[in-house]
């Protein structure tokens, strides 16, 4: 007990980051055959997906056998954008990616560790743009992802491993994606052209979603 005790400790004072450049083990090596037959989870508000996100999935579908993007939904909560209107927009934006055949999305209520057990999934990862940059609020949600199994489910915790973003989207956030979608709004109401504000979007979104996020985001206040 005292030794398992440990290595999560070790889990949550050391966490497990990937930095771009994100590598790929050798094609015909063990680690690469392993990793084809895995299934692992993508957790995150995806409020909205940007491009930020995108290639950091492409990125696991090509290492890994089965990726799910999950979104998790806490039914006592009220949401501007809802989970599952998060979630088409994210579909829609893999559909169109030849890249991410391996991917799904769900909209997940409750634990998502819990969800993630019934997939067999091995890894949980959580995409970050640095540690520096987002390591505190991640460290809570590290520490329930990894006693909850115990406590909750006398399981063992599914490893969680953080992702870096690219430093080409490192800019890129759902923050900005929102604040831009604000804008247009004003625009609207002002009666103002608001093809500036959509050619800014099509620099963070993939443009064939930037319609459905701009009308999914700029109704709101």
């Amino acid at each position: 007990m005292a030794a398992a005790t440990s290595i999560l400790i070790f889990r949550v004072i050391f966490p497990t980051i990937i930095t771009h450049p994100w590598r790929l083990p050798p094609k015909d090596s063990q680690r690469s055959k392993l990793d084809k037959k895995s299934t692992v989870v993508l957790a995150g508000s995806f409020n909205p997906p940007h491009l930020g996100h995108l290639v950091m999935i492409r990125y696991l579908a090509e290492r890994y056998g089965r990726v799910i993007c999950c979104i998790g939904v806490n039914p006592n909560k009220q949401y501007e954008v809802t989970p599952q209107s998060r979630a088409e927009i994210l579909r829609e934006m893999l559909n169109h990616d030849g890249g991410c055949n391996n991917v799904s999305v769900e909209v997940v209520s409750g634990y998502i560790w819990r969800f993630a057990r019934t997939q067999n999934a091995s890894l949980f990862f959580r995409g970050i743009r640095t540690w520096d940059a987002d390591g505190g609020d991640e460290r809570t949600l590290q520490i329930l992802n990894t006693w909850g199994p115990l406590i909750l489910g006398w399981i063992w915790p599914m490893k969680t491993i953080f992702l870096e973003g690219d430093p080409q989207y490192r800019h890129v956030s759902s923050t900005l994606v929102r604040q831009i979608c604000a804008r247009r709004t004003e625009a609207i109401e002002s009666e103002h052209h608001s093809k500036d504000i959509n050619d800014e979007l099509t620099r963070l979104v993939p443009e064939r979603v930037v319609t459905k996020v701009a009308d999914a985001y700029s109704a709101k206040p």
